[in-house]
């Protein structure tokens, strides 16, 4: 009998998901609304940044850096040429490559390039 009139009662809101929202849903949706809208133009404002000011930039410093690079290479090719295809001596100083023990794959330094640096083991 009890399940008969529990049945026959309805209840006095509508419990469903097309019920009208009431005020305070009303201000969540349009505050979600407000965050989408934001982000959305946040995301477009990053997107112009990176196209725009980014990519150039990086143009503009590897476009300079080339420059820089092939005028030192230009530079240290006339010294060669001028001392007949060997690189000048460079002056060795005690105080330069100064090594007490070697590193664990030898004794010069990880960037080690042998047309520019002067060996550790003439520094001494």
């Amino acid at each position: 009998m009890l399940r008969q009139v529990a049945r026959s009662v309805r209840p006095a809101v509508r419990n469903f998901a097309s019920a009208a929202p009431s005020a305070g849903e009303n201000e969540f949706i349009a505050k979600r609304n407000a965050v989408r809208q934001h982000a959305a133009e946040t995301t477009d404002l990053w997107r112009k940044i990176s196209f725009y000011v980014c990519i150039p930039g990086i143009l503009l410093g590897a476009a300079w850096t080339y420059k820089l690079e092939s005028a030192h290479h230009e530079h240290l090719e006339h010294m060669k040429h001028e001392n007949g295809g060997e690189a000048p001596e460079r002056p060795v100083y005690s105080y330069m490559n100064f090594r007490v023990k070697p590193f664990p794959w030898g004794m010069q330094t990880l960037f080690y390039n042998p047309e520019v640096n002067i060996p550790a083991g003439d520094a001494e």
